[in-house]
């Protein structure tokens, strides 16, 4: 009868409205991927009898290191998250996640919002798959540091070019250790950020491996309007990354307002490159006012570039006087 079927409604109703607090409950009860304690009466019963779609937006609603926990708790949580994390809308995170590795095999992932201020942080210890697992949910957005000790290493970083996830930073900042970071991982890394990342930094970084940078690595980032290179320990062992003239006229030929170009050690950069990267900037045509465009705004400014120079062989102010001087005269 209609009373029965609306009856039966009403009570998988409520039982749905209880999931959400169940698996919070259950989520606490996990410590070192164990459940410390017993199921909640009829959870089981209760879980198996669901169809998928509405678990899947109860899973939604939960924060994101609470549904790579889930996958603990029995194989259909396993199966479904594995599932659902493919099709299922990202939650949007515009603000930074900044990663943080202070002891070996351990990272630590923050997310803060668009003032910097934190919102959740994790750390995660032994497990290759725990990263890729708390980013399933989340459609990863604007900043991305790896800052502290060794937090681009080989792992975090191949976890982070997994098919289920969606990293699309405007912004990569490399300030950590990057001594255990090959050029075959941070190469896939900028291959898959390459869509929406505008501006590249290495700043602040240290033991960076001789044969890291290059322009073949800049390059698989796509049309950046930002490059730095300022490592950390700018002495006599400052290695001579292979970046030169290509990177740079690469970025005058993007189609992109303002521009930065900042590196040190640079010994493939001439003068010449730049007179001609000078240019082509000054022949580019700017926006019309209410015009949309892709480039980053400083004011009224359009069109504002710095290029910066520190121990590049070839680049000294004499060489580029000679070089560029006539066009540093013009408006």
């Amino acid at each position: 009868s209609m009373a029965t079927f609306e009856a039966e409604v009403g009570r998988r109703q409520a039982e749905n409205d209880q999931l959400p607090r169940a698996l919070a409950n259950i989520d606490e009860q996990i410590v070192c991927d164990q459940l410390t304690d017993e199921l909640p009466d009829n959870f089981l019963e209760q879980f198996n009898q669901l169809l998928d779609r509405p678990l899947e937006q109860v899973l939604h609603l939960l924060p994101a290191h609470q549904v790579a926990q889930m996958r603990l708790v029995s194989r259909r949580f396993n199966h479904l998250i594995r599932k659902c994390s493919k099709t299922m809308p990202k939650k949007e995170h515009n603000g930074s996640i900044s990663f943080k590795s202070y002891d070996i095999g351990e990272v630590s992932a923050e997310l803060l919002d668009d003032r910097g201020r934190g919102i959740t942080k994790t750390t995660l210890t032994g497990n290759k798959g725990a990263l890729s697992e708390l980013l399933r949910f989340i459609r990863i957005g604007g900043k991305m540091y790896f800052s502290h000790g060794l937090s681009a290493v080989d792992e975090v970083l191949d976890q982070l070019c997994k098919a289920w996830l969606t990293i699309r930073p405007e912004v990569v900042i490399f300030s950590g250790d990057l001594s255990q970071t090959s050029r075959k991982s941070l190469k896939a890394f900028l291959v898959n950020v390459e869509p929406s990342i505008r501006r590249l930094h290495f700043q602040e970084a240290y033991n960076i491996p001789h044969n890291l940078l290059s322009d073949d690595l800049i390059g698989a980032a796509g049309w950046l309007d930002g490059l730095i290179v300022l490592p950390m320990g700018r002495g006599s062992n400052l290695p001579n990354f292979n970046i030169t003239d290509k990177s740079l006229l690469t970025m005058a030929d993007a189609d992109l307002g303002s521009s930065y170009f900042c590196v040190m050690g640079c010994s493939g950069i001439t003068p010449g490159c730049i007179r001609a990267f000078i240019q082509k900037w000054m022949k580019k045509e700017k926006p019309k006012a209410g015009a949309n465009s892709t480039g980053y705004r400083y004011g009224d400014k359009w069109d504002r570039c710095t290029l910066a120079f520190y121990k590049c062989a070839n680049v000294t102010p004499a060489a580029v006087e000679e070089s560029c001087g006539d066009l540093f005269k013009k408006k």
